[in-house]
C-alpha cells in the first residue's frame, strides 16, 4: 500500500465524481492499494488476465469496508481509479508475467477517519481482500469449470507436468473490498473472496466452502472408482482396445457416462463369457438319482 500526499487536479476531478459537494485537496486523504493479482494464492486459485482487466472497470467507485461486514458503519474508503500493472521483474508461480490490479482510494479528512489514516501511515492497516462475483473457475489441467461434473481434478495436486489450480474468469460484479488482517495472496498481500453467480449476496462462508470441497473430494473418489470399473469391464469384454487406451478414453467422461459405458462393457463380457454355476449338471433337465453330478 502506498500513501499519496500529493493529489493532482485530474485525480481530484476523479474523486469529485463520487462526492455530493466539491472537495479540495485538503479535504481528502488518498492511498494506493493492490487489490488482487494473477498469481496462485493459498486457496489454489488465481485471476485470469482478462478477469483483472474487467475488474479494473468494475471496482471504480466501489466502497472499502472492514472484514467483509456489509454494514454502513463499516464503510471506510472509496476507489476513484483502477489500473492493471505488469511488474517486469516478477513472474507468477506458473511462469507468466506478474500482473496486479492496483486501485487508488480516498477517505475524507475528519475526526472519524483520523484513526484509519494513522493506521495506514503506520503500516498497520495494510492487507485487503476483494469481494466479487465470477462466472467461471476454470481448471488449469482440463479447461473445464471446476464447479461442474466434467472436472474431477483437485487443486494443488500434480497431473503430469501440471499442478492443478482454479482460474477465476468472467467477473460479473465487484461489490466491496475490505481491510482484513490475514493475507492469502503471497505477493500482493491480498485475501480474495468471491460468490458464485446465483448465490444470494455476501461472501461464501468458509464452512460452506469447506463442505463443498469435501463433497468434491468424495465425488472425485467416486469417479475414480467408476473409471477403474469401466476399464476393467472393457478389458474383460475383449473389444480389441488395450487398458492404457481405455484409461485415456474414460478420463473426460462424467459419472453418468461412466456408468453407462461400464454397463455396455459388462453386457458384452457376459455374451463372450457367460457365467455358469459350478453346480450345474451337464445333463441338466434329466432326473438326478444321486448328488454325484453336483460335486465340485
Amino acid at each position: 500500500m502506498e500513501i499519496n500526499d500529493f493529489i493532482d487536479d485530474s485525480e481530484l476531478e476523479q474523486i469529485n465524481r463520487f462526492t455530493r459537494k466539491t472537495v479540495s485537496k485538503d479535504d481528502v486523504y488518498t492511498f494506493s492499494v493492490v487489490l488482487c493479482d494473477n498469481d496462485i494464492d493459498r486457496d489454489g486459485e488465481h485471476f485470469s488476465d482478462k478477469a483483472l482487466d474487467k475488474l479494473a472497470e468494475l471496482f471504480v467507485g466501489v466502497t472499502g469496508i472492514y472484514d467483509h461486514d456489509p454494514s454502513a458503519k463499516n464503510q471506510a474508503a472509496r476507489i476513484y481509479s483502477c489500473a492493471v500493472e505488469t511488474v517486469d521483474s516478477q513472474k507468477t508461480a506458473y511462469g507468466a508475467p506478474y500482473r496486479r490490479l492496483t486501485a487508488k482510494a480516498y477517505v475524507p479528512r475528519c475526526e472519524s477517519s483520523r484513526e484509519l489514516i494513522e493506521m495506514l501511515d503506520s503500516g498497520i492497516r495494510k492487507e485487503v481482500s476483494v469481494g466479487c462475483s465470477v462466472g467461471r473457475c476454470v481448471c488449469s489441467v482440463c479447461g473445464e469449470d471446476m464447479r461442474g461434473a466434467k472436472c474431477s481434478h483437485i487443486r494443488g495436486r500434480r497431473y503430469g507436468d501440471k499442478v492443478c489450480c482454479g482460474i477465476l474468469d468472467d467477473p460479473t460484479d465487484a461489490y466491496e473490498w475490505s481491510f482484513i488482517a490475514v493475507p492469502a495472496q503471497k505477493r500482493a498481500g491480498v485475501i480474495k473472496s468471491f460468490r458464485m453467480d446465483g448465490c444470494d449476496g455476501g461472501d461464501v462462508q468458509r464452512e460452506y466452502v469447506d463442505s463443498l470441497r469435501e463433497l468434491a473430494k468424495e465425488g472425485a473418489r467416486y469417479k475414480s472408482m467408476l473409471r477403474l470399473e469401466a476399464v476393467k469391464a472393457g478389458v474383460v469384454a475383449n473389444i480389441g482396445i488395450d487398458s492404457a487406451l481405455l484409461e485415456s478414453m474414460v478420463q473426460g467422461l462424467s459419472a453418468e457416462e461412466l456408468i453407462k459405458l461400464r454397463g455396455c462393457f459388462e453386457k458384452a463380457a457376459a455374451k463372450k463369457l457367460p457365467i455358469k454355476p459350478q453346480t450345474v449338471h451337464e445333463e441338466f433337465g434329466q432326473t438326478i438319482r444321486d448328488n454325484s453330478g453336483f460335486d465340485i
